[in-house]
């Protein structure tokens, strides 16, 4: 009874010893968000893109590429820029071609054969998707998505749309359906920030 006594008051005065030296630990202070999930609902598979407020986001120095390997486009979804040269590339060594198709009217942009190891270089003037294909070898397609900005997503077949980890600040959202582009300011701020159309 007496050595437990002894042994309280020993661990009391180490205690103590050891908070004297120590501030208690403090909790972190919370960081404040800075960034926010874009959602909205626009006419369904339209292309949403958001830009600076004033003027569009520098071009990319690099090409876009669409490279032919292994019997198959790569990537299978390209974004591009509105005037950014796009190669499409055969890496293999067999011929290939891509054709190239505006989705909303199928119409054709071109028909190019590609010869192994080259490269045939177009480059997009409208918004827009266009779905590629080679035409010697079944199954071979992809998508270009041609935006006005690297910040682009497409619409659900609902029309609804996410476009998370936007920094907070000053935008216009850009939205391209049925062969029109339709802009309006936006505010990015808070957890969420909703679109909401007005044409």
């Amino acid at each position: 009874m007496i050595f437990i006594r002894i042994g309280a008051a020993i661990a009391v005065v180490f205690l103590a010893a050891c908070s004297s030296t120590e501030p208690p630990p403090t909790a972190p202070l919370p960081v404040a968000a800075t960034t926010s999930e874009v959602t909205g609902v626009v006419p369904k598979n339209a292309i949403v893109t958001l830009l600076p407020a004033s003027g569009d986001p520098a071009m990319p120095v690099e090409p876009a590429v669409l490279d032919q390997i292994s019997k198959q486009f790569l990537p299978h979804t390209l974004l591009a820029r509105v005037g950014q040269p796009v190669e499409f590339r055969n890496s293999e060594d067999m011929p290939h071609n891509v054709s190239v198709l505006r989705r909303e009217s199928g119409s054709e942009v071109f028909n190019v054969g590609t010869e192994p190891h080259q490269k045939y270089v177009h480059t997009f003037e409208r918004v827009g998707q266009f779905d590629v294909k080679c035409d010697i070898h079944e199954g071979m397609e992809a998508t270009v998505i041609v935006a006005r900005g690297p910040m682009t997503t497409i619409a659900g077949d609902d029309g609804r749309f996410s476009m998370p980890n936007i920094a907070f600040g000053s935008y216009k959202v850009s939205v391209t359906f049925s062969g029109q582009t339709v802009e309006q300011p936006l505010e990015v701020s808070g957890a969420r920030t909703q679109v909401k159309l007005t044409r």
